[in-house]
Formats: C-alpha cells, sequence, structure tokens
C-alpha cells in the first residue's frame, strides 16, 4: 500500500536467501558543484553503519553469519543488497533494515571516502583505456552532461554528512524503491513477513 514494488522468485536448490532494494535516484542528480556525492553515498551508507552499530561492528556481525550487506551507486539508481543461509534471514535482514532506514554516515567514514576518491583522481589517467572511456562520453553528450561528469578534488572536498543525510531523506522512501528477494524462501510467507515489517513505513513525495 505504501507502494514498494517486491518480486519474490523462489529457488530451493541452496538454502540462501538473496535480495536488492534499488532506489530510483543516482548520480545524474546530484549538484555539479558536488560531483561524487553519490560514490561517497553509496560507500559511506556501508561503511558508516547504522545508529546503533558502527560499519566495523557491522562487519564483524555479518562475518560470524558468513553474510554481506552491500551497497552501491550508479548513474540512475542506488541499491543496497544483502547475500545469508536461510537460517540467518532474521539477523542479517534486521541489519539490512536498519541500514536502509537509519544510516549514520559517520564521519570518520566519509573522510576516508573523500581521500580513497583523491587517490582515484590522482590515478585516472595512469590508465590509456580509461581516458578513451571517458572523453568519448564527453564527446558523445558534452562535458556537462550529468552522464559524462567526472569528480575532482573540489567537488569531492564539497560534500558534507549533511549532503548524504539530505540525499537519503529525499530519496529513499518505500514508492521509490523496487525490492527483490531469490532463494529458499515460501513465497506467501515472505511476502507477509516484508509486509508486516515495510507496511508502517509512510511513502515520500
Amino acid at each position: 500500500p505504501n507502494g514498494m514494488v517486491i518480486f519474490l522468485q523462489e529457488d530451493h536448490e541452496l538454502p540462501i536467501i538473496d535480495g536488492v532494494a534499488r532506489i530510483r535516484g543516482g548520480s545524474r542528480s546530484e549538484p555539479a558543484n558536488k560531483i561524487g556525492l553519490l560514490d561517497i553515498y553509496g560507500e559511506v551508507w556501508r561503511t558508516g553503519g547504522t545508529k546503533t552499530q558502527t560499519g566495523d561492528q557491522l562487519d564483524d556481525y555479518l562475518e560470524i553469519r558468513a553474510a554481506k550487506v552491500e551497497t552501491g551507486d550508479t548513474v540512475d539508481s542506488t541499491t543496497i543488497s544483502w547475500s545469508c543461509l536461510k537460517g540467518d534471514f532474521d539477523d542479517v535482514f534486521k541489519a539490512f533494515n536498519d541500514l536502509l532506514r537509519e544510516p549514520e554516515f559517520r564521519a570518520d567514514k566519509i573522510d576516508l571516502a573523500q581521500h580513497e576518491m583523491d587517490d582515484s583522481i590522482s590515478r585516472r589517467n595512469d590508465d590509456v583505456g580509461a581516458i578513451a572511456s571517458r572523453e568519448s562520453k564527453k564527446l558523445a553528450y558534452g562535458a556537462n552532461n550529468p552522464y559524462a561528469r567526472e569528480p575532482e578534488y573540489a567537488t569531492v572536498a564539497a560534500v558534507t554528512r549533511q549532503d548524504l543525510l539530505d540525499w537519503h531523506h529525499s530519496y529513499v522512501h518505500p514508492n521509490n524503491i523496487i525490492l527483490g528477494v531469490v532463494g529458499d524462501f515460501d513465497s506467501a510467507a515472505m511476502e507477509a513477513k516484508l509486509r508486516k515489517i515495510f507496511g508502517d513505513w509512510p511513502k515520500g513525495p
């Protein structure tokens, strides 16, 4: 009822449950003076942890369960996914849901991500193929087109924690999400569980 679209695909070959939430909104929508915002967002969303767990604590929590929760970004969308054994689904999905709805974007992880991006910028001319790809996009779309823009030191440095929080609050709403789940589960039971977990999440604009 709140607009989230859910796809369920049973696969009983292995006792594993995987899922991904794809959220409408990617780097093509970031401000021109903050190119790189979504790359930082896509990393720190996971490494920054939640209000109750740091990213490092979350690493340990998942590692002992042989599970993973990952985040990322593309030009058009952002994603958060999980993979776990069937027996650990409730624990891992709670971590996934906490990260989806209550990320913390801790400042030390933002600083680390920005330094990593600076290093990447400093090395981006080391690969001839990367240069050709980058320049061909500028020729095809125009240098200022969202599909051709590249982060620079200044645009990366301009990104703040508040920018990440604002982006999350603007785009991460149930009516902006497609959730796909595949694995060893009963579809009716999984649907009921997801309705219970997400049913109280209000629609966004």
